[in-house]
């Protein structure tokens, strides 16, 4: 007999009552964006071999953070749909919020400014892109590194480049919980749905009245906002008896829509494959994340689908429970052993600098690893903070024994 949604989401397939199939995502998208940064821009590869090929094969790993992104919305709408009638709403999901995200975000721009002030050469050496300071201190402290980089044009350098999409999810995290604790499930959707397509027709907008938006298009929380939503979205839906059946039983659905997705990356990897394009910019991002949730919905509600099964493999679930400390060390470790062995910045020409990157690759991993031990206690400390409903019982309380867990 196949397992129920409920069975899924309420499984036990690792520790602390993990998710399976979402860790497993979000092992794929970690996998995703280190790809990118190692390999996508810093390989050198000669035209028209099979290396290149490969290269071309993977010139939409840089949408691992979409897949990030509606995982995040996924995750954390659900959480605030099934304690929004809480007294402690605000409180709890702030302080686990902050003890997952904010210790080791800290722990990396303290280490990352002891390298700026190291300056390790001249301004023009092997450590330039690592050690010169790239956005304000404050914006990375105040999670707003995002509004500098587009008011720059830039993302900046000092290895902190990629942060722009966690200032993403923080300003998500703010805003969000105001709408889930204030409007009722139906409004709720409706919210989702105009968010969801304004997000293109912002972009569409600031790409045909904007003079310099590329940087701002990709890094603003409002632009991207689309991926986020269609996560929370996809929480509504699962939450909801009549769309959770109808989901289950789409079978034609999932499988003229998802082969549909996949014909729209091919032709957007061989044709609009990256981030500045115009197409990208006005509705490739939608249709990536589109892709996303639709794959989300699908292992969610077929556990027993070859690719959930597939999903569930422990090493997967192993690199998706790192994914946090690999997303925060990858590129610094890369560029500091780049800088150390080789004199130069990151750039894979030959055999040697091959195993570079696979070196950096290996301590970004052993360094997450040590990360996740020092993250463990944290998020037990969060999950102390238990939603108080008091006398009353949850707002259109979630299908029986359905749960989430923090990431």
């Amino acid at each position: 007999m196949s397992k129920t949604l409920t069975d899924v989401l309420s499984s036990n397939p690792g520790d602390n009552g993990r998710i399976g199939e979402l860790d497993g995502l979000r092992g794929i998208a970690i996998a995703m964006v280190v790809i990118f940064h190692y390999f996508q821009i810093t390989l050198v590869a000669r035209p028209g071999s099979a290396i290149a090929y490969l290269q071309a094969a993977a010139r939409l790993s840089w949408t691992g953070v979409d897949l990030f992104f509606v995982l995040s919305g996924f995750l954390i709408g659900g959480i605030l749909l099934d304690s929004r009638a809480s007294t402690n709403y605000y409180s709890v999901f702030y302080k686990r919020r902050f003890l997952r995200i904010v210790p080791v975000y800290a722990v990396t721009l303290l280490l990352t400014a002891v390298l700026v002030s190291l300056r390790l050469g001249p301004e023009s050496g092997p450590f330039q892109w690592l050690t010169t300071e790239g956005a304000p201190w404050y914006a990375y402290l105040t999670f707003t590194q995002n509004f500098w980089m587009t008011h720059a044009g830039s993302f900046g350098c000092n290895g902190l480049a990629m942060t722009w999409s966690l200032a993403v999810e923080e300003q998500f995290y703010l805003t969000v919980p105001l709408y889930i604790r204030a409007l009722s499930r139906r409004w709720l959707a409706r919210f989702l749905v105009i968010g969801i397509c304004g997000a293109p027709l912002l972009r569409t907008l600031l790409l045909r009245f904007g003079s310099d938006s590329s940087v701002g298009i990709y890094t603003m929380m409002l632009c991207r906002s689309d991926a986020l939503l269609l996560g929370v979205l996809a929480a509504v839906l699962l939450r909801n008896d009549r769309c959770r059946e109808r989901i289950r039983s789409a079978g034609i659905a999932f499988y003229i829509s998802i082969p549909m997705f996949l014909v729209g990356l091919g032709f957007l990897t061989v044709r609009a494959w990256n981030l500045n394009t115009s197409i990208m910019k006005s509705v490739g991002y939608t249709w990536v994340a589109l892709f996303y949730v639709t794959i989300l919905l699908f292992v969610l509600t077929r556990p027993d689908s070859v690719f959930s099964r597939a999903l569930r493999m422990k090493w997967l679930c192993w690199l998706g429970t790192l994914a946090y400390g690999i997303y925060l060390f990858h590129t610094g470790v890369q560029y500091l052993l780049f800088g150390l062995i080789w004199g130069c910045g990151a750039k894979i020409s030959s055999v040697p600098t091959f195993l570079v990157t696979v070196a950096a690759m290996a301590v970004t991993v052993l360094l997450a690893q040590l990360s996740w031990r020092f993250e463990q206690p944290l998020i037990r400390m969060g999950r102390q903070a238990n939603f108080d409903f008091g006398a009353t019982q949850p707002l259109e309380a979630p299908a029986s024994g359905v749960r989430l867990v923090y990431r």
